[in-house]
């Protein structure tokens, strides 16, 4: 009876905990009674299940709301939705915002999910050092930003079912039975039916892996029971969202070089950077040595298995930042194996917690900013605040096009109701160029043109250093001198006679398109 209170009260700790780090920079999120969400994918999600609230089993197959007017055929699946507009149902009787604080809230929702989900796997194997394990979870600062207040974002869904799968696949190698066989097949279906992309590539990962270590137990009736789970969850997900994969456009394979290049999380990472402490501990760099141990002492082919993911996930996360998450919870999952390779359990325990140091340190610099950090999360809580009074200015029964920087289209789409010629996907990308050669013009003439073209009935300007810095970059062209994105911002007297100031506020300027 001690036992079950002392680990309930341990699992309560780290439930609080981590909404504790998930919602750290909640004043953000929450402003003078609107939500603000994180980035520009979650706007476009939002519209998404603002549709879905109202017709729950319609497949979105496109988005009529960027690239408009053609609009895209969007890679976006229905899982997330699903799981927002529910959470807004259940929010409905307390609040007028339900839609709004279903998508805030439901990132750290997943992340206390998939805590509990592998306390209950790690307790039930008894795993040893889960603790540790749980812990990193809670506090490791690139897995908290996947589970942040205000990011409805697949990436935290994603999370908690490679998760799940991950778990499941251990059980499966030791414990073969029903219960694991169907876990893992929901995780690994729903995950495919979430993204053909990180959890494609780790399921290509383990499949060799396990035929490799497991041989004919790979073909046993709990593996088909598996298998066949989930390519039925994967079929049922063509069947309702279509098929994802597809040519990408002539704009799209010539501009999205480009275009990555002013995405953070496709960035490359050094390395030996020492962000991989801040996320993982001082003992990232030790964990494979101390699995490679690990298996010499037992000879248990899953340490292998284990090794060769973390392996594959370091070098995926140097490639392209996006991967870091995706590695810290590898990580975090081979500590109750890698610290068993010291022989004292206190001394793995003592060097565990030595070893948050830089978690420690990086989680100072989160909560303590320096000035120029603070100056800039004020400007863009300005920023949001003045952006969301040019939407509600473009508020109107009539469909209008609206033509504004790629990354504020997604937030005026939401807010205003209107379609945006630019969007935050790669899919929008034709309509990001478009954007671009507009506010990089020096030639009315050809402005005008890009307008017509795009049956754009608003412009919305914006301080220009950004937009041709990002335009340029887009482009592979040199900024201009008197470009359209500066006259419209700095001299809205010498704006070309067929855009009529209508709109102002100290970040924006709205034109009519006469």
């Amino acid at each position: 009876m001690l036992v079950m209170i002392l680990r309930a009260v341990w699992l309560f700790f780290l439930a609080g905990l981590m909404l504790a780090t998930t919602t750290y920079r909640r004043d953000d999120t929450f402003v003078n009674g609107t939500v603000y969400f994180v980035d520009a994918d979650c706007y476009a999600r939002m519209t998404r299940v603002e549709w879905v609230v109202h017709h729950p089993f319609h497949s979105i197959r496109s988005h009529d709301f960027e690239n408009f007017p053609q609009g895209i055929e969007t890679h976006t699946t229905a899982p997330l939705d699903w799981l927002i507009a529910l959470l807004a149902v259940a929010f409905a009787p307390f609040t007028p915002h339900a839609l709004d604080m279903a998508g805030a809230w439901i990132s750290p929702f997943l992340g206390l999910a998939t805590l509990i989900a592998l306390w209950a796997w790690s307790t039930r194997l008894r795993l040893p050092f889960r603790h540790a394990m749980l812990f990193l979870l809670a506090v490791s600062p690139i897995l908290i930003q996947a589970f942040r207040l205000g990011r409805p974002d697949h990436q935290s869904l994603l999370l908690l079912l490679i998760a799940g799968g991950l778990a499941a696949e251990w059980t499966l190698w030791s414990r073969p039975g029903r219960l694991a066989a169907l876990a893992w097949g929901v995780s690994w279906g729903v995950a495919l039916w979430t993204s053909l992309y990180e959890p494609l590539i780790i399921f290509a990962l383990l499949l060799p892996l396990r035929i490799g270590f497991l041989r004919k137990a790979t073909f046993s009736r709990t593996w088909g029971l598996a298998w066949g789970v989930a390519l039925g969850i994967f079929g049922l997900s063509i069947a309702f969202d279509g098929w994802r994969a597809d040519m990408p456009s002539p704009e799209i394979r010539e501009y999205f070089a480009n275009w990555s290049q002013t995405i953070e999380e496709l960035g490359h990472l050094s390395p030996i950077s020492p962000q991989f402490a801040g996320w993982l501990t001082w003992l990232a760099p030790a964990l494979p040595f101390l699995l490679i141990w690990r298996y010499v002492q037992t000879r248990d082919s899953r340490i292998l298995a284990i090794l060769a993911l973390l392996v594959a996930t370091y070098a995926l996360t140097c490639w392209q930042i996006r991967w870091g998450c995706y590695l810290a919870l590898v990580a975090a999952m081979t500590l109750p194996f890698a610290l068993t390779a010291i022989p004292s359990r206190i001394a793995a325990s003592a060097l565990f917690v030595i070893c948050l140091y830089p978690v420690a340190q990086q989680w100072d610099a989160m909560l303590h900013p320096d000035e120029t950090a603070q100056a800039a999360r004020a400007d863009q809580t300005l920023d949001n605040i003045r952006l969301h009074d040019v939407a509600r200015a473009l508020i109107s029964s009539d469909r209008t096009g609206i033509l504004a920087p790629w990354w504020l289209s997604p937030a005026i789409a939401y807010w205003s109701g209107q379609p945006c010629v630019a969007g935050s996907s790669h899919e929008s990308l034709p309509g990001i160029v478009d954007t671009a050669r507009f506010y990089m013009s020096t030639d009315p003439e050809q402005a005008r043109q890009i307008l017509a073209a795009r049956r754009v009935s608003y412009v919305v300007a914006y301080e220009p250093d950004r937009i041709l810095q990002t335009s340029s970059s887009l482009l592979g062209q040199p900024v201009p001198t008197h470009s359209m994105a500066e006259t419209l911002y700095l001299d809205p007297h010498s704006a070309p006679p067929f855009l009529s100031l209508v709109f102002s506020n100290p970040y924006f300027r709205v034109y009519a398109v006469n």
